[in-house]
């Protein structure tokens, strides 16, 4: 299977599963607009466990929406193209509220939370508004709160020289790019680190 044709399924599966997601988009939407976002430190691997956690036993008066976000990437395996899914900000878990004290202070009291939280004691970090436009921008609207791949145009030189999707924002910020592994590299200050982030692309 090539890049391509694996690319084309994933969107055609994509868009037959669309409808839930639209709806749950519309829900949080409005919440998040008018909420201010906070990343949750977690154990790496365990954002989704956390997120359900949180989702159960945190009373929704005190926040708005939960959530992480992933990405799309192309994988080769066994001489096959795989559009798959993987955490884009390993470790990191996003909270809308605007109770951010009242949300830390009963985070810390849930015992099957505190055993999924890093033990560094900056585990609650405000994002600025200029990091949120950044992860707005990358989601897109999208409605599962993934980066979806982004499609490039390239010269004879194999400079990219448009973009649609997320990194139509940030073509400019390119540091690195692997066109056959169908990827490029921004970069970017986030979460207090200068950080290289990661986006799938496709031709």
């Amino acid at each position: 299977m090539t890049v391509e044709t694996a690319i084309r399924e994933s969107d055609v599966k994509r868009k037959q599963n669309s409808g839930s997601g639209i709806a749950k988009w519309r829900s949080t939407l409005f919440f998040r607009r008018d909420s201010m976002w906070y990343v949750i430190q977690v154990v790496t691997g365990k954002e989704e466990e956390t997120k359900n956690v949180i989702d159960k036993e945190l009373s929704r008066q005190f926040f708005e929406d939960c959530f992480y976000i992933r990405r799309e990437r192309v994988w080769r395996r066994d001489g096959q193209c795989i559009v798959h899914l993987e955490t884009m900000f390993p470790g990191y878990l996003f909270i809308s509220t605007d109770q951010p004290e009242e949300v830390y202070t009963k985070l810390k009291a849930i015992p099957q939370i505190t055993k999924l939280l890093r033990s560094e004691e900056d585990i609650f970090l405000t994002v600025s508004q200029e990091e949120r436009e950044f992860l707005e921008n990358l989601l897109d609207e999208d409605p599962e709160d993934v980066v979806r791949l982004s499609k490039v145009t390239v010269n004879e030189e194999k400079e990219i020289l448009t973009a649609e999707g997320p990194l139509r924002h940030y073509v400019d910020w390119i540091v690195k790019k692997k066109l056959r592994l169908r990827y490029v590299m921004i970069e970017m200050e986030l979460f207090e680190k200068k950080r290289e982030i990661l986006i799938g692309i496709k031709l």
